[in-house]
């Protein structure tokens, strides 16, 4: 085999410098969102979404690869959806007299038709319209690190995933505690914030609410981590 031959595909994508991501450590650890996924979440949903931690890995050295794991996140929550649906037993097929299948518009609006999962709804539909421009984009361009754009709607994924498979009284709960601590993380957030005027802090609402997201996804994370680690007691002589 001619040396070198293949060094291209090892080549470091020189595009991550822009955004101070100098290692293969540091754009794991920085870029690379880890589906923390709860013991309710189907195997499937686990077992594919490993495919797109690597494609967030190996982008390392070929940027669009992010796009691709974010558009391979976004059909992950078609099956998903397919998936709780099943669980909730609504056919994927439409009942007239030549049934085919169901769009999956109409399958989100029958899974998420009542308590709690409609309050799910409508970041459902988000990421649907999301799917459908990556889908049928019409350029070459990549989202890829930009603004971390892939990071949080892979983030914000994880975060509906473990929702949507969690126990509905379990949910009911969370939900009501997440809007309380929601409120309280944005308010906290905007209220730390020095800002000269014309910027309001209403400029910067939506950063807060992504501010809370990357919390939640974070504090899974660490649970994550540490699930299963031994309890060290340090003992002190008085």
């Amino acid at each position: 085999m001619e040396a070198g031959k293949y060094s291209e595909y090892l080549k470091i994508d020189d595009r991550w410098a822009i955004f101070s991501t100098n290692s293969m450590e540091e754009h794991i650890q920085k870029n690379v969102i880890q589906g923390v996924f709860d013991k309710a979440v189907p195997k499937d949903i686990i077992g594919d979404f490993k495919i797109i931690e690597y494609q967030q890995v190996y982008a390392y050295y070929h940027w669009p690869l992010m796009d691709e794991a974010l558009s391979k996140g976004l059909r992950l929550l078609e099956m998903a959806i397919k998936l709780k649906a099943k669980e909730l037993s609504i056919s994927l097929k439409t009942q007239d007299s030549r049934p085919r299948d169901k769009n999956f518009n109409q399958l989100i609006n029958e899974v998420c038709k009542g308590e709690p999962l409609i309050q799910l709804k409508e970041t459902i539909h988000f990421l649907r319209g999301l799917r459908n421009i990556t889908t049928h984009k019409e350029s070459d361009s990549y989202l890829g690190g930009t603004g971390g754009m892939v990071k949080r709607q892979l983030m914000r994924l994880v975060n509906l995933i473990n929702d949507l498979f969690l126990n509905p009284d379990e949910l009911k709960v969370k939900l009501v505690s997440k809007k309380a601590e929601r409120e309280l993380f944005v308010k906290n957030y905007l209220e730390s914030l020095i800002i000269s005027p014309p910027a309001t802090k209403d400029l910067f609402a939506n950063e807060a609410e992504w501010g809370y997201e990357e919390n939640k996804y974070m504090n899974k994370l660490w649970l994550s981590m540490t699930q299963g680690l031994p309890i060290i007691s340090l003992k002190i002589d008085k």
